[in-house]
């Protein structure tokens, strides 16, 4: 006796923007590339800024 999976695919037409907000709430609070989150984060920790303000 063989077992068939039947393929139940059903296709829904939507628009881009529809499509871009569904897929932006189901990536929202995800970090998507965590190597250059943290290569981001190191690089930003060791900066160092310098005060321009001129002396009167």
């Amino acid at each position: 006796m063989e077992n068939k999976a039947t393929k139940n695919e059903k296709y829904v037409k939507v628009s881009e923007s529809m499509l871009l907000s569904l897929v932006s709430s189901k990536l929202k609070e995800r970090i998507l590339f965590p190597e250059k989150v943290e290569t981001a984060k190191k690089f930003l920790n060791n900066l160092h800024f310098k005060s321009h303000a001129k002396k009167i």
